[in-house]
């Protein structure tokens, strides 16, 4: 017996002394797997990596000296034993972190391209209907103007505008579908935003970069005991700012004298109305989301269901949202398969309201009241005696009641969207995998809208009946609308992976197919159908009049883009501190024509961890330093199609023929320049990573210069060779900046811990070139009044006001204006800035965060847009012309139609707290219960500008509506309390 046992250990050992293969796993200090670790065997120079579960085996014999590292964690060496388990520790917080980049991942500190992340926890920190909204202020460079319109999505710029009639939204990437927005995804189910900010980064993308890349990756389970998530918060938004009009005393004094008479209103009026107070109420908002997730060696799951509901200051405004999101992986095959599926379903219903009324408020007079004595509303009409009368001899003005307007605008909405994506991973080789994922989204959206025209005349016009109506076939309208959706992407690419001594290559190569606007839509109307709601369909009309079908129905399907492209990318590392990336992306676009479809987009990236080196190693102040640098091209081409289609314009009739008889005729409006391509944007970025102080403080720095060239631009050519504009490649845009972002994060004690943290981004932009001697007049910034505000010229920043410089008065009080339009500065900021403040206290937590804008202009278009007998504000009356008062800030009344000038040109510099959130965690009472929290917040509740309008913040396109208030929904400011519960 004694013999067999001997003879065992003897086998036992033996293998053990010659075993090829060890294997173990390596984690960091919380117990979580560690991927992409290099082991090394110094014995006999093997080399493998660690998967997805931090696992790893190596050939290797007892007792070899085997070496464990990576970016951001501190090297290890130890001997090779069986079952290893083996711990690192960060070198600098947070570098081990992945960041998602294009088709793939990276961590935080070999990244060679400028980006930024922002996780979870800081996403829900700042409550929103959107949460792009919620990052406002925690990435340099991404400039996000908030639109507090329930249900409206923020505008982002990701360092300045580059193009002027093309797209400037941003590429969303969500789990592997592409979209255009975040389709109603719930922030409660992100676990991070990436941001793809230099072109470097962002040339992986082709075409559909430009403007950046914000790559959203959801929550998903993990392995262990289910988890569990509730989320609700509840609360009430309010406007932010209010503009203090004028009184009925000051109105009717004001119009006097804009009249040249001192009796027309009469200075003692009975009523005195606020306007604005009739159309806004206190807004409400309630959000609540639940989740659970978990899983086991084969199979993870997560799920999501959230409710978002709000109604808005706007009387009659309302958004509700009911998310349902699953995401799931499941493994085979010793992990060898992965296959990992992502669904997110969005259903939306809601009312919307004219944000005109906003400005008829602003506008309309204090003398009128909400409602007749008959009941009905009242209109802008005055009597002998200087009253609001609906018997009266005069219209005033020729605003619109602002409370009629809510309660005659029904509208309503609804929309379903479902995207998600389908995904197999198939690892081939240890060090080669194959990776394919299909995306989608479908939409199918319906929305109607009646229009009570006959009740709207009859309050017009007072004195009328029924009878008088001119229309009789039209007393009402109803217009229904229905369209849907559906697009895709398909990527399919190979990963390899190879580690051996201190050499690290990672080299991706693929191919990628998407198709979008694939659309189609149809309008409806028909007259006079019942008044009663919920008749409000088509087929109960009673007019049946022969009437032209294309004025009353509608039907496209737009023409789909489809794009195919090829990729690939090599990733170096030297020794965990010599960095450096290339690749190149061939696209090609149905937008353009044949020969001007495709085009390559490559880039090259380079950096350099000097704090790795031995003259740095031990330096106890610096403890990590990176300089990187990048060059990429990316396109643009996400231009409006028609601008490359042959289009016919008809209603050209023509008489010819013997009899001269008129025979309908079609033209083509603008010739087609076969040219046209997409906009190309080439960018140099340099970097600085760096953690100081016992990483305690840490930050970044990037300079760039980005010029994106062919922008298209329309041409005026002699008519003889083209009646309309033509759109050609005509111009270029440059972006030039720095973006600075520091953090300092401190532990007093077991108690006390607190951070400081801020960005600052500055960035210059404008249209350096344009050449071709065609172009002459590019305007926009429509007052709807016949006025515009906004030109684009050469060497000028996009989005410029040009206007005519107010040189003085008149001998009558009249503004002298130049003689030309001079440039009065653009609606884009110069530079934006972030500011964020963390206090814990035990169990108590305490965040700030705000936000800032400079060096931006907004124009006062509600001030600007008069005809006549409207409301103005009350500081227009403390220091205006007269004879005796020539120096003052503002001119004499008057009814004349302004000119766009720099008088209604304001600054539009603002610094806003965004949020103050306070908030305290229980002690743990019940078992089951990992963490229960209860906060409360305000959102926006301070705002310091010398705007004097409600909002300086006003989205928009650069040759619309952008820092133009007018028809603007305003900031709110939101109180809520809510409550997280973790188990």
């Amino acid at each position: 017996m004694k013999k067999s046992i001997f003879l065992y250990l003897f086998l036992l050992l033996s293998g053990i002394g010659f075993s090829q293969t060890f294997s173990g796993k390596i984690k960091d200090k919380t117990g979580s797997a560690l991927v992409g670790v290099n082991v090394f065997n110094a014995n006999n120079k093997s080399n493998v990596i660690s998967d997805l579960d931090g696992t790893f085996i190596i050939k290797a014999n007892l007792g070899d000296n085997l070496s464990f590292s990576m970016i951001g964690f501190a090297s290890k060496n130890l001997n090779a034993t069986l079952n290893m388990i083996v711990v690192l520790e960060e070198e600098a917080k947070n570098l081990g972190d992945v960041v998602v980049v294009g088709y793939g991942t990276k961590k935080v500190g070999s990244i060679t391209g400028s980006v930024s992340q922002i996780k979870s926890e800081d996403l829900l920190k700042n409550p929103a209907q959107s949460a792009i909204q919620s990052i406002q202020g925690k990435a340099a460079g991404v400039n996000i103007v908030a639109n507090d319109e329930p249900g409206a999505s923020p505008t982002i710029l990701i360092r300045g505008l580059g193009t002027i009639l093309s797209s400037s939204t941003p590429l969303y990437v969500i789990d592997g579908v592409e979209a255009n927005g975040i389709n109603g995804l719930s922030a409660n189910d992100i676990a991070s935003i990436d941001i793809l900010k230099d072109a470097s980064s962002l040339a992986i993308y082709g075409q559909k970069g430009s403007n950046g890349v914000v790559l959203i990756t959801t929550k998903k389970g993990k392995k262990g005991e289910i988890k569990v998530n509730m989320d609700t918060y509840l609360g009430q938004k309010f406007i932010q700012r209010k503009v203090k009009m004028a009184d009925s005393y000051r109105y009717a004094y004001y119009n006097n004298v804009a009249r040249g008479s001192s009796n027309f209103y009469n200075l003692n009026q009975p009523v005195n109305t606020n306007w604005l107070n009739e159309i806004t109420t206190v807004g409400e908002v309630n959000n609540n989301s639940f989740s659970f997730s978990g899983g086991n060696e084969t199979a993870t799951y997560y799920f999501g269901a959230s409710n978002y509901n709000e109604k808005g200051i706007l009387t009659g405004t309302e958004y509700k949202r009911n998310n349902i999101i699953s995401k799931n992986e499941f493994r085979a095959f010793n992990d060898k398969v992965k296959i990992t599926q992502f669904l997110n379903i969005s259903s939306v219903n809601g009312t919307s309201k004219p944000l005109s009324a906003f400005t008829s408020a602003y506008k309309q007079s204090p003398i009128m009241p909400v409602y007749n004595p008959n009941g009905r509303f009242a209109a802008p009409i005055i009597n002998s005696l200087g009253y609001n009368d609906m018997s009266g001899i005069e219209r005033y003005n020729n605003v619109s009641n602002p409370a009629a307007d809510l309660y005659y605008a029904n509208n309503k909405f609804k929309s379903l969207t479902l995207f998600g994506s389908i995904g197999a991973e198939v690892k081939l080789l240890s060090e080669l995998k194959f990776n394919s994922n299909f995306g989608a989204t479908f939409d199918w959206s319906k929305s109607f809208s009646y229009n009570a025209n006959r009740e709207i005349w009859l309050y017009q016009n007072p004195t009328n009946s029924e009878l008088d109506f001119p229309t009789p076939d039209r007393i009402n309208s109803l217009s229904q609308n229905r369209s849907d959706s559906y697009e895709w992407n398909w990527d399919n690419y190979i990963t390899y992976k190879k580690k051996f001594g201190k050499h690290d290559f990672t080299i991706i190569s693929g191919m990628s197919r998407t198709t979008t606007r694939n659309s189609e839509y149809l309008s409806a109307t028909r007259y006079n159908v019942p008044e009663q709601n919920n008749y409000w369909y088509l087929n109960f009309s009673s007019n049946n009049v022969s009437i032209d079908p294309n004025s009353v129905v509608s039907n496209a399907h737009s023409t789909p883009i489809v794009s195919l492209a090829y990729f690939g990318r090599v990733e170096y590392e030297f020794n965990d501190r010599y960095l450096l990336s290339a690749s190149l992306r061939r696209e090609g676009i149905s937008n353009f024509q044949a020969n001007k479809r495709w085009d390559n987009f490559p880039a090259l990236s380079a950096g350099w961890i000097i704090s790795k080196e031995d003259f740095l190693s031990s330096n106890k102040t610096i403890n990590f330093l990176k300089v990187r640098a990048g060059y990429g091209v990316v396109g643009n081409g996400k231009g409006t199609p028609s601008v490359n289609n042959v289009l016919f314009s008809s209603g050209n009739n023509y008489s010819f023929g013997n009899n001269s008889q008129i025979n309908p005729g079609s033209i083509i409006p603008y010739q087609i320049d076969p040219n046209l391509t997409w906009e190309k944007m080439k960018e140099i970025d340099f970097g600085l990573d760096f953690r100081l102080l016992n990483n305690n403080l840490s930050g970044s720095i990037d300079v760039y210069n980005r010029k994106t060239d062919k922008i298209i631009l329309p041409v005026e050519y002699p008519n003889v060779l083209s009646p309309g504009a033509v759109y050609v490649n005509a111009g270029e845009v440059t972006n030039k900046g720095v973006e600075l972002s520091l953090n300092w994060k401190k532990e007093i004690n077991k108690n006390w811990s607190y951070n400081i943290g801020g960005n600052i981004s500055l960035n210059d932009n404008k249209l350096s070139k344009v050449y071709n001697s065609f172009f002459k007049n590019l305007i926009g910034g429509s007052l709807n009044n016949g006025v515009s505000t906004k030109q684009v010229r050469e060497g000028e920043a996009l989005g410029s006001f040009y206007v005519y410089e107010v040189k003085g008065y008149d001998s009558d009080g009249r503004f002298i204006l130049s003689s030309e339009k001079v440039n009065a500065g653009s609606y884009l900021p110069k530079y934006t800035y972030g500011l964020n403040i963390g206090v814990n206290y035990k169990r108590m937590d305490l965040t700030i965060f705000s936000y800032g804008v400079g060096g931006n202009k907004v124009y006062n278009g509600k001030k600007a847009q008069r005809f006549g007998g409207e409301n103005i504000e009350s500081s227009s009356l403390e220091n205006f012309w007269l004879p005796s008062n020539t120096n003052a800030s503002n001119p004499k009344p008057s009814n004349d139609v302004p000119q766009p000038s720099t008088y209604f040109v304001e600054d539009g510099s603002y610094f806003r707290i965004n949020n103050i959130t306070f908030g305290y965690t229980l002690p743990k009472i019940i078992k089951r219960i990992d963490k229960l929290r209860i906060y409360a917040t305000a959102l926006n509740p301070f705002i310091f500008t010398k705007y004097s309008g409600y909002s300086p913040e006003i989205s928009g396109s650069a040759l619309g509506g952008a820092g133009i208030e007018l028809d603007a929904y305003p900031t709110n400011k939101t109180y809520l309390i809510g409550l997280n519960i973790n188990l």
